[in-house]
């Protein structure tokens, strides 16, 4: 009687280890898609925004271009023309500047105007 009674207890027991895995391998699951590889799951981390139509010879050549200019769509929330109309200011502002000097400088403003 007793055996019977620990065979019973120790089914229990690997019943509740088996439903625990479960939950472990289910944490771990969400934890890998929301913190350590967004990509691999289809969400990306940050949004990425693709130019349409033409480009700059910087933006086809240069990354870091292209990723000062993905900042800047994503602080402006995809606003291109808000992006070109800062852009503009800046040139006219201070002339003779690089692509990647523009856009840290717009991206710099804006980030600090946020921050007041």
């Amino acid at each position: 009687m007793e055996i019977l009674h620990i065979l019973y207890l120790l089914a229990i027991v690997l019943t509740l280890l088996s439903a625990l895995i479960r939950q472990l391998h289910y944490l771990q699951y969400l934890w890998r898609k929301t913190f350590l590889s967004p990509h691999r799951y289809g969400v990306p981390s940050v949004p990425v925004y693709k130019p349409r139509g033409r480009v700059s010879r910087s933006f086809l050549l240069d990354p870091k271009n292209r990723q000062l200019q993905s900042r800047l769509l994503v602080l402006l929330h995809g606003d291109t023309t808000t992006a070109k109309r800062l852009l503009r200011q800046q040139r006219q502002l201070q002339p003779g500047r690089t692509d990647n000097w523009y856009l840290e400088k717009v991206i710099h403003d804006l980030e600090r105007d946020r921050h007041c």
